[in-house]
């Protein structure tokens, strides 16, 4: 099968690490390829960055697509970052890193934290959580206050201060699963989870699973109601702000 992994911001650092996340999760028969947004920001820390860099990578993604065939889509963003509008368009399975490691993270505690970058992101995230209705589960939202590019390229400092964090949230937050909700976070569960004790979620690698499982069972998100067609030409949604986007 062949996947599509998106980074949804424009960093090259970041989708490199995605990428090393991906490749661990990668059947023997599956074949990745990455791209990143051809507009946006770098750094996808606040609702303007998100609302900012969306429509760039759905349209690139859209056209990726129409252009060469995938098999599934993983949108390796935790956050919004136009899940939904991917859903939407493409009639693959589309899965994005949020909504696949807190779904595997409910089947591996009672109840889960998320812990992302920076303090000004955690209401964002406790947002995102409702919205994928995972609330009930989740004990809390942790930050290391760090960009994300920083965090892929900081790996020390990112460490140490994870560590602490994983900590906290197993002592005093009570949560039995820890979900690293960030791209730039990929590739520290393995060294969390020896250290804490406890399960830590890499949530590319969570997401690379689910769309080959997807894939593997002839499943793709329904068409029925929510996750329906837009009921326009798709032309007739393009602005001259993606009159240049490329793939």
């Amino acid at each position: 099968m062949k996947i599509l992994i998106v980074n949804p911001n424009t960093s090259e650092i970041v989708l490199d690490v995605i990428m090393r996340s991906a490749e661990r999760a990668a059947l023997t028969r599956t074949e990745l390829s990455g791209m990143r947004s051809p507009g946006g920001t770098r750094n996808i820390d606040s609702a303007y960055g998100d609302y900012m860099s969306a429509p760039h990578m759905i349209e690139a993604v859209r056209r990726r697509i129409e252009a060469e065939p995938f098999d599934g889509v993983v949108l390796a963003g935790f956050g919004n970052v136009g899940i939904g509008a991917l859903k939407e368009v493409l009639d693959i399975p589309v899965v994005s890193i949020s909504e696949a490691s807190m779904a595997l993270a409910c089947l591996l505690g009672h109840r889960f934290s998320t812990l992302t970058m920076l303090e000004q992101f955690i209401p964002y995230q406790e947002d995102i959580i409702r919205l994928h209705g995972f609330e009930a589960k989740c004990a809390s939202v942790r930050a290391i206050n760090i960009n994300v590019e920083k965090a892929a390229i900081d790996r020390e400092r990112a460490l140490r201060d994870l560590t602490i964090q994983v900590k906290a949230i197993v002592t005093e937050d009570k949560a039995e699963v820890v979900i690293l909700a960030c791209a730039g976070l990929c590739d520290y569960d393995r060294e969390l989870s020896k250290s804490s004790g406890v399960p830590v979620i890499d949530p590319v690698v969570a997401a690379v699973h689910t769309v080959q499982t997807l894939v593997s069972m002839g499943l793709a998100q329904s068409k029925v109601r929510k996750f329906k067609h837009p009921p326009q030409p798709i032309t007739d949604y393009r602005g001259d702000l993606l009159a240049n986007a490329t793939v």
